[in-house]
């Protein structure tokens, strides 16, 4: 990007300012340019929308808002569509909707949507809903029966953090993004686990920096060999399982590697969003030839792991306005 007073080199920045959203005040790191040559700050549209994304999750997360991905989802598990969730909530349809695709619900509302997500409490919600007939409630009320059976132990002990919050980039973890942004990594190439940790870390990273969320909901953690996904072992073999992908044992003369292959599966990588491939697109072109030692020699570069190291502790996803690796800056 070139400065538009002169037309010369600008520097992006991210530095603690407080903004207000509904009459609150939430800090924030705000993001903007500034011209080298004038000194002068400005902000363009994309980076006035990530400002304004930061500070609504700064808002959700103190009102425990779900998020526009989590709504949709609890939706989805039941089998309802828009129209009936709205119904069975008490919304207009269009305000629905538009929950979904972003804006931030009234508290009220929000109130309502968390309760839904449990599953006991949505067949309360069906049951109290005048507008359908006995037999959509007994359809609804069966899907929610099911949803409270479906790996809720698994999920509770792989996701330490399974509620979008600053570990895990403002978005409900999945494993199905996560297994489509392994299996868009290992396309076409020949990646092993060590590197495939880092380029997941980068690609999660790298989103957070560009629109306020993360693609996988993963929180990382700052162990010796650099940033990893939390509890990597257990996902990787998870996703296997699932067929996303597959983990080959590969023998080399002193040790043994585990190499990525890609599933075949389309609707796989349709998991994945146009941005969210654009962003993996760029991660994998820019570090993907990189010799692993070097790559892990590149992130303990990365404030996100040199403060964290210590303790091995999770890595909050603010650092990614604190990239180091030039490869990656946008």
């Amino acid at each position: 990007m070139k400065s538009p007073y002169t037309g010369g080199e600008v520097t992006r920045q991210a530095n603690s300012e407080e903004l207000e959203f509904r009459g609150e005040k939430f800090t924030i790191s705000y993001n903007n340019f500034k011209c080298v040559d004038t000194g002068k700050e400005f902000t363009t549209r994309e980076i006035d929308e990530l400002n304004m994304q930061l500070l609504h999750s700064a808002y959700r997360k103190e009102h425990n808002i779900p998020f526009p991905e989590e709504i949709k989802n609890i939706r989805e598990k039941y089998g309802v569509n828009q129209t009936k969730m709205a119904e069975i909530l008490g919304f207009g349809t269009n305000t629905f909707r538009n929950y979904e695709n972003g804006d931030v619900p009234q508290l009220a509302n929000a109130k309502l949507i968390s309760i839904s997500s449990k599953p006991g409490l949505f067949i309360d919600l069906v049951n109290d809903c005048d507008s359908l007939t006995e037999k959509q409630k007994e359809k609804y009320i069966k899907s929610a029966m099911a949803a409270h059976s479906n790996d809720e132990k698994l999920f509770s002990w792989l996701f330490t953090h399974q509620e979008p919050n600053e570990f895990s980039g403002y978005k409900a973890p999945s494993i199905e993004k996560l297994s489509a942004m392994i299996a868009f990594m290992a396309l076409n190439s020949n990646f092993f686990k060590v590197k495939i940790c880092k380029l997941l870390f980068y690609s999660d990273f790298c989103h957070f920096r560009q629109y306020g969320y993360s693609i996988s909901g993963i929180s990382y953690q700052a162990i010796p060999m650099g940033p990893v996904p939390h509890r990597y072992g257990s996902l990787f073999e998870f996703g296997a399982e699932k067929g996303a992908f597959s983990i080959e044992l590969v023998k080399f003369p002193e040790r043994e590697g585990e190499r990525f292959v890609s599933s075949s599966n389309d609707d796989v990588l349709n998991e994945l969003t146009t941005e969210e491939k654009n962003t993996l697109a760029v991660v994998k072109n820019s570090l993907g030839p990189m010799k692993t030692e070097d790559l892990i020699e590149a992130s303990h570069e990365e404030a996100a792991w040199l403060e964290n190291k210590d303790n091995q502790s999770l890595i909050e996803y603010d650092y990614a306005f604190k990239l180091k690796y030039p490869m990656v800056k946008g």
